[in-house]
């Protein structure tokens, strides 16, 4: 599921929470189940019973988003982008418990857009929305405190 081009599409619409944009979401929530689904069961037949981590997408948006408000998103915008996120986490979720893997949620509080030390990349950056390297290792660390301590 390519979250930047719902990003994108609510930057630059009036409104994020319009029909057309909610089928687009949930078409492709839809879509994107489907194919997770599908790689949860191959993971779980694999041989040897592989451990398992299924990262929640971190959400990127803080009590601010001043430092996107030239690309068009708002804060009104980023409520509706949290909403649709936590739905897409509720799928990831879901999916790993049912599998019997485990899911992992990522924690960016104090750290999220436009904070002093962000770990998501800003406009001006090369991959905006996408994890710095703080953030990167944030979530590694979440993953290992998720493992078992025998895990190897």
């Amino acid at each position: 599921m390519r979250c930047s081009d719902l990003v994108q599409l609510c930057a630059i619409s009036p409104s994020c929470d319009d029909r057309a944009s909610t089928a687009y979401l949930r078409d492709r929530l839809a879509r994107f189940a489907l194919d997770y689904r599908r790689l949860l069961r191959i993971l779980a037949t694999l041989p040897q019973h592989p451990r398992v981590v299924v990262n929640e997408h971190y959400d990127p948006f803080g009590a601010e988003v001043n430092c996107f408000e030239d690309e068009g998103l708002t804060w009104p915008k980023a409520e509706v982008l949290g909403s649709r996120l936590a739905a897409l986490n509720a799928v990831l979720r879901q999916g790993a418990e049912t599998a019997g893997f485990t899911p992992v949620k990522q924690n960016f509080e104090g750290h999220r857009l436009c904070s002093a030390q962000s770990y998501v990349q800003g406009p001006g950056d090369r991959a905006p929305l996408h994890p710095t390297a703080a953030g990167s290792l944030a979530i590694a660390l979440a993953d290992q405190k998720a493992l078992p301590v025998d895990a190897n």
